[in-house]
């Protein structure tokens, strides 16, 4: 389940990565609270793309009805959606000269707004592979409600 945890929200990475570089990267949008609103614009089209394929592939059917998934991936991501943005403005701010030496060390050499974008993405990980795991693709019967939760018909 890992694997295709990782895989699928690989992809969903990538989607928020290229979106915000094309926020704050391409239209300039990385000056104070506009790099906070091209990453929060950049995580909800990845949050997008992660919610498809994790739920098709990643996690088993869970016997709730997709809208109270979706509701609870939602509640979940605007979680990440917070870490995310914080992390991301934390260390764009607060270490953009380590950023600036960490990028001038690397083949690529990325800016800073886009290593702290990728660190904060990176950290994020863990708390949403744990939270869509024990909440938004929780099975019917894992929490109070149980078979009374809701049926799941749509897979």
């Amino acid at each position: 389940m890992l694997h295709r945890f990782v895989l699928f929200s690989g992809i969903a990475a990538v989607v928020n990565l290229l979106a915000g570089q094309l926020f704050y990267g391409v239209l300039g949008l990385s000056g104070g609270w506009r790099y906070g609103f091209s990453v929060a614009v950049a995580f909800l089209c990845g949050m997008g793309v992660s919610f498809v394929l994790n739920r098709r592939f990643t996690y088993p059917p869970s016997g709730r009805a997709a809208r109270r998934e979706i509701v609870d991936f939602f509640l979940v991501s605007l979680g990440g959606l917070a870490l995310t943005t914080t992390l991301a403005q934390l260390f764009y701010f607060r270490g953009g000269a380590v950023l600036r030496a960490l990028a001038a060390l690397l083949p690529v050499s990325p800016t800073a707004e886009t290593l702290a974008h990728v660190l904060a993405v990176g950290l994020t990980a863990v708390y949403s592979f744990l939270a869509h795991k024990y909440i938004s693709f929780r099975p019917v019967w894992a929490w109070p409600g149980g078979a009374t939760a809701g049926k799941r018909g749509d897979r």
